[in-house]
């Protein structure tokens, strides 16, 4: 007698955001992307999102299952707003150019065999940071802060294209005049001095940025934030932070303080700031930062 045939079990909904502009998007268009969920076990449905109105209306109102987001650090930000808050649990594909996010959840490779591994997927709880400042409320994935990053970001002009010679430009143009701020911080409620800072960031990941990896320690799960301030007046040589960056012990450094706490306030004067890939112009007052424990749930393949 033949053996039986194994009959695959019912599809799961799911819903697709692609973002076709991503730096790898090539890899893995919306067509492979679906067959390669339908793989895993997910039926998902395509949601075009040419424009934020787009989004908006894709991912409004009750989800048939989860939203896995296709794109870089950016697209995962744009869509996750839509989503923190409402049970809603994500699946990661990059295709970006630093996919920080991605990386941070141990998903590197072929997009198409990151997908395919959903098949085994569990959900895990993903933080996110709360921000009350004087221009307003913001949320942040990655990381929120100021000083030579945040300078160098409002220089580049991150609304504007990509562009390596604009990148080159807004470091030549904020490195010569940046001078160390000062920043006081509470962490906790209790305040924490440092002298003035050449870079000051909460993290809620790993890395920020160009695979910044600035906090190796940081987990999105723990229901911490991790506060990360250099030293502006004594500072490691550039080829110290280099060299730490590559091999993940920038916390480590003589320079860099690390403290891990779930509030934060800092007392700004008017530095520009950045959330995640964004930029604020700051003009000047308490700004108060706390972690969102579980703000999404994130797949990740067991």
């Amino acid at each position: 007698m033949a053996a039986a045939e194994l009959t695959p079990g019912p599809l799961t909904p799911a819903v697709l955001i692609h973002n076709a502009s991503s730096g790898s998007s090539h890899r893995a268009d919306p067509t492979q992307v679906q067959g390669a969920l339908r793989d895993a076990g997910f039926d998902a449905e395509y949601r075009p999102t040419r424009t934020p109105d787009d989004l908006l209306t894709a991912l409004h109102g009750p989800l048939p299952g989860p939203v896995f987001i296709a794109g870089g650090d950016g697209t995962f930000r744009a869509a996750a707003l839509h989503l923190t808050g409402r049970s809603a649990t994500v699946g990661v594909i990059p295709l970006g150019t630093s996919n920080n996010i991605a990386r941070t959840l141990g998903l590197q490779g072929d997009p198409l065999d990151i997908v395919r591994a959903y098949r085994t997927a569990a959900p895990h709880p993903f933080d996110a940071g709360r921000v009350q400042a004087p221009w307003g409320e913001d949320v942040f994935f990655e990381a929120f802060g100021c000083g030579v990053f945040a300078d160098v970001l409002h220089a580049y002009d991150p609304e504007g294209p990509k562009s390596p010679l604009r990148a080159a430009q807004a470091l030549l143009s904020t490195l010569p005049g940046f001078q160390p701020q000062n920043v006081p911080v509470h962490v906790n409620g209790e305040d924490r001095p440092a002298p003035p800072v050449t870079l000051l960031e909460i993290m809620n990941i790993q890395s920020t940025g160009n695979s910044l990896r600035l906090a190796p320690d940081a987990h999105p799960g723990d229901g911490q934030l991790n506060l990360i301030r250099v030293n502006g007046e004594q500072r490691d040589s550039l080829l110290a932070y280099a060299a730490a960056l590559l091999r993940g012990q920038f916390d480590t450094l003589p320079s860099v303080q690390e403290d891990v706490a779930a509030t934060f306030t800092l007392h700004a004067t008017g530095q520009i700031f950045h959330v995640d890939g964004e930029t604020r112009t700051d003009p000047g007052g308490p700004v108060h930062v706390q972690v969102w424990p579980a703000a999404l749930h994130v797949l990740r393949p067991t």
